[in-house]
């Protein structure tokens, strides 16, 4: 799979044809690389998407919906359906209202925000205490870095900026104005992205299916490929 330079702000990805049908957009902290099985399967543009695997990090701050309109670029018009594990599948969304997509598939997408758990309560409670200058900002952060997410404690910089607009997106609106034929592809033990989240998201998208992968987890990639692989080619 030759890895392709997209432009001097080394953007990289996979592509093995000239005319690819398929764009897969990996999830947060991964590369293209996840999709190494089920893209054999295709003729694809597989990214690695700004500040992930071999692409160098954004200059600036990018939210999904801005990255969406920076890959856009570098997409051919051949490509009809885009397939999108978590992260990259917030990023698939915002692609569909930018160009054609005949088929999205979504892999473990936190499409709906989530309520509230205690422990960002607790964080709304330490940050009015820093603005009541009783905790200092270093305090603040070192909560941040104890409480927060793996994907949080491990970005820094401009990719902790992303994560931030990342996890404080919601695309409900987004989903009630998709017009392409949706898969929903989710793991039945998914503690990530949990379930309820697809079902409420099927309700809402108009051309949708929901498929559940039985014992599989938030990243089902490798071990349901197979079943994956024949979603995609669903007609």
């Amino acid at each position: 799979m030759p890895y392709k330079l997209l432009n001097d702000k080394k953007t990289f990805a996979n592509v093995n044809s000239e005319n690819p049908t398929v764009c897969f957009l990996h999830g947060w902290g991964r590369s293209s690389q996840d999709f190494n099985l089920i893209s054999q399967s295709f003729s694809y543009i597989n990214f690695d998407l700004p500040g992930f695997g071999k692409s160098q990090e954004p200059e600036t701050s990018m939210s999904p919906k801005e990255y969406a309109a920076y890959i856009n670029q570098f997409i051919p018009n051949s490509v009809d359906t885009v397939v999108g594990h978590s992260f990259g599948g917030r990023v698939a969304v915002y692609l569909s209202e930018l160009r054609n997509i005949k088929k999205l598939i979504l892999i473990g997408v936190p499409l709906i925000k989530q309520t509230s758990s205690a422990k960002f309560t607790m964080l709304d409670f330490y940050k009015t205490l820093n603005r009541l200058g009783i905790f200092s900002d270093n305090m603040i952060e070192n909560i941040k870095k104890k409480k927060g997410s793996y994907d949080y404690r491990n970005s820094k910089g401009i990719m902790r900026e992303n994560l931030v607009k990342a996890v404080n997106d919601d695309l409900s609106f987004e989903l009630e104005n998709i017009n392409s034929d949706v898969h929903l592809i989710w793991g039945s033990e998914d503690k990530e992205v949990p379930i309820n989240i697809a079902k409420e998201a099927n309700k809402k998208i108009k051309k949708s299916n929901l498929h559940i992968l039985e014992g599989q987890g938030h990243n089902p990639l490798n071990s349901s490929y197979l079943e994956i692989v024949n979603i995609i080619n669903t007609q």
